[in-house]
């Protein structure tokens, strides 16, 4: 008979090893990779026409960005968009997940409603509110004509596109937001809101003392979250005014697709793309040292 062949076991740090290696090739295929030539390419001049060659340039493309109005321009827009979307992602979400916290007929067909706006792609967002807002054939528009006011209202225009933009990129985020803070509403211990009672506070004062310090954290995440998703969105506001009219909605993703993919200036592209990436960190870092620290 012959001996039955010992089975050796993984150890926990070879087992860790199986499950994650095939998720950091991945990720060194799609991100790493792309980084890296992303990199390169921002310290060279590549030309397609005559013929496909490279040239070393060092800093050049990145001291033209910062010489560039176009790119200060992009930075202003960037900037109002997201400080715009955060406000209102947050205010939407949080009053969202107040009203779902309280008891009233329906409630779990309601909540499952809430979370659809959450489902829709980005994209599909930018399509939607695209028809929703145009100016002769959209929702205020309709409204107007309705009321006997006879008056085309166009919220593309060059002075509230970037309002129009941040109310259909809080539309999108906010349920997610609402979910989050919900499940941190459920956890506040019920003693706490009797002895609220107890001391006579009102609704709003419940709400200061009792619930908000509970949910400064949840909120204090998704401020990050909706910053960076807000700051590196592109085909949303593509798909809606690409980045017009003129230059009014040419946030910074939408400038370097423009130098990229439309201007072919690749390694001009790819600085801004650095820059982006150095804004995205900064504005995360900025939070979590005035905000973050203190609520870890």
């Amino acid at each position: 008979m012959r001996p039955r062949q010992k089975i050796r076991e993984l150890t926990n740090l070879q087992f860790a090893l199986v499950l994650t290696l095939p998720v950091l090739v991945f990720l060194i295929i799609v991100i790493v990779y792309p980084l890296i030539y992303a990199l390169w390419a921002s310290f060279h001049k590549i030309i397609f026409f005559g013929g496909y060659r490279t040239q070393y340039i060092g800093l050049e493309n990145y001291a033209k960005v910062i010489k560039s109005p176009a790119f200060w321009n992009s930075l202003k827009i960037s900037l109002r968009f997201t400080a715009e979307s955060v406000v209102l992602t947050l205010l939407i979400g949080l009053g969202v997940a107040l009203t779902l916290a309280r008891s009233f007929p329906g409630k779990r067909f309601i909540r499952s409603l809430v979370i659809l706006p959450w489902a829709v792609s980005r994209y599909g967002a930018g399509i939607m509110f695209k028809y929703l807002w145009r100016g002769y054939t959209g929702l205020p528009t309709a409204l107007s004509f309705l009321l006997g006011f006879n008056t085309r209202i166009d919220l593309f225009g060059q002075k509230t596109v970037i309002e129009a933009l941040a109310v259909g990129n809080a539309w999108n985020l906010a349920p997610l937001v609402a979910f989050f803070l919900l499940a941190n509403i459920e956890t506040i211990p019920e003693r706490l809101y009797d002895m609220a009672e107890v001391d006579k506070l009102g609704p709003f004062g419940r709400f200061y003392y009792v619930t908000l310090p509970y949910l400064r954290y949840t909120l204090f995440v998704f401020t990050a979250i909706v910053s960076v998703l807000s700051l590196k969105v592109f085909d949303y506001i593509f798909t809606q005014t690409g980045g017009g009219p003129g230059t009014a909605s040419a946030t910074l993703t939408y400038q370097i697709y423009k130098e990229s993919f439309i201007n072919l200036n690749l390694g001009y592209g790819a600085a801004l793309s650095f820059y982006l990436l150095a804004l995205i960190l900064a504005v995360t870092f900025a939070l979590y040292f005035v905000w973050g620290r203190r609520e870890v």
